[in-house]
């Protein structure tokens, strides 16, 4: 429930609006929000982000509410966003993650937007969050062989590298897909393949971490943290080169702790000479 401060803040909004101040009605519905968060507001700013043509901003907020789905007015506002930021790729990961399609057409840009959009996403030394969600823009042929031609670089920034292969299995593309993992060129189909965190070695291992480290608070996020990392760059053939999780776990804490891997040394010395700043 709104307090009396918000409620204020949104009648002015509300005024503002009427009135055609609609970058006014912004900072107070801002403003109100800032007071505690309210899930009226936030769907009143989206909209209001929507009609002021800052879609990105708009995209911001509802993707950092907890629950899309189970609200039908968020769940309508976020499909009203992905189609003002033509954010097709991410409508096709939802229409294949729920099994059915939503319930507005979503256009990529025009073609050569798309093209601009990859010839700047290549030219970029460092990838932001922004840049990685102007390729969501992309027609699905385009970013499947974009995506493909990003994950032949041995040389590809390690995040992009994941993010791609994870956006590949939403997408549910039925293709084999060449990656690099540890220096070798690698196939997965994207279908038959589970996001990192609900592959059940990730999970064994991030288990046996919290449990090795549960009476230790100040150690656990730096070991999950490292664990997140090593597997990450085993993605998407994790279950190649772990055969048994707990192993690992005890394994990769060793090393990290006193430097011997022991079973898992060759392995752990290849994954952080391939990790970023190693």
């Amino acid at each position: 429930m709104e307090s009396l401060s918000q409620k204020n803040l949104m009648k002015l909004a509300k005024q503002n609006e009427e009135q055609g101040n609609i970058g006014e009605a912004i900072q107070n519905l801002e403003e109100a929000l800032r007071i505690s968060n309210s899930l009226d507001i936030v769907l009143e700013l989206c909209r209001l982000y929507r009609k002021n043509k800052q879609e990105d901003q708009a995209y911001a907020l509802i993707k950092a509410q907890p629950d899309l789905f189970s609200n039908k007015q968020v769940s309508e506002e976020y499909f009203k966003i992905l189609q003002a930021n033509n954010f097709l790729i991410e409508a096709l990961q939802l229409e294949n993650i729920l099994g059915e399609k939503i319930p507005v057409k979503i256009e990529p840009v025009d073609v050569e937007k798309q093209k601009k959009i990859m010839e700047l996403f290549k030219s970029k030394k460092q990838i932001s969050q922004f840049d990685y969600e102007q390729l969501l823009k992309l027609d699905l042929v385009n970013y499947k062989n974009f995506a493909q031609s990003l994950l032949l670089d041995p040389t590809q920034n390690f995040a992009v590298r994941l993010s791609l292969c994870e956006d590949l299995v939403r997408l549910g593309i039925k293709e084999k897909i060449k990656v690099w993992v540890l220096g070798h060129l690698e196939e997965f189909i994207p279908k038959n393949t589970t996001l990192l965190e609900k592959n059940p070695i990730y999970q064994e291992v991030i288990s046996s971490i919290g449990s090795r480290y549960r009476n230790n608070p100040s150690q656990l996020p730096v070991m999950l943290g490292e664990a997140n990392l090593a597997l990450g760059s085993l993605y998407p053939q994790i279950s190649k080169y772990i055969t048994n999780p707990d192993n690992f776990a005890k394994d990769l804490t060793s090393y990290l702790e006193k430097g011997n891997g022991e079973g898992n040394q060759e392995l752990l010395e290849k994954i952080y000479a391939n990790l970023p700043n190693n």
